[in-house]
């Protein structure tokens, strides 16, 4: 990524985004060369770019969208990003970031694999908010 084409670029034109109160969030954000992490799941391999803490909060949360394993890996897996047009997103300075407590991370790919890994997102949330809420009932 070059300097302009931070996913920061985005919230700063866009009111309607939460202020990142994540130091490390905006620093991850704002880097023009800094290397994303990869969430491996199910079938799919898309590059996140947040602070470690954010990032695994997020990878976490999309785990409850599957049977198997979300990860998160610090380096390029071996095989890449199986999807051309991910691999052509990096260029491109409109990249969704999506709140993660006070924290943000930026989805680095193509716009059907954004929607998908947002949808699986919110799903996860939405998983874990109602796991949390029948677990506080029975207590």
């Amino acid at each position: 990524m070059v300097s302009g084409d931070s996913p920061q670029h985005q919230l700063d034109d866009h009111e309607g985004y939460p202020p990142i109160h994540c130091d490390a969030c905006q620093s991850a954000l704002q880097s023009p060369d800094g290397m994303p992490s990869f969430l491996l799941l199910d079938q799919l391999t898309v590059p996140l770019v947040g602070c470690p803490d954010h990032l695994t909060q997020f990878t976490s949360i999309c785990g409850y969208t599957t049977t198997a394993t979300a990860e998160l890996l610090s380096h390029r897996p071996a095989g890449g990003v199986g999807c051309p047009s991910c691999h052509l997103a990096v260029h491109n300075p409109q990249q969704p970031v999506v709140q993660v407590q006070d924290g943000a991370v930026a989805v680095i790919a193509c716009p059907n694999h954004q929607s998908e890994i947002i949808n699986r997102f919110h799903t996860g949330l939405d998983t874990q908010q109602q796991l949390t809420a029948q677990f506080d009932t029975v207590w």
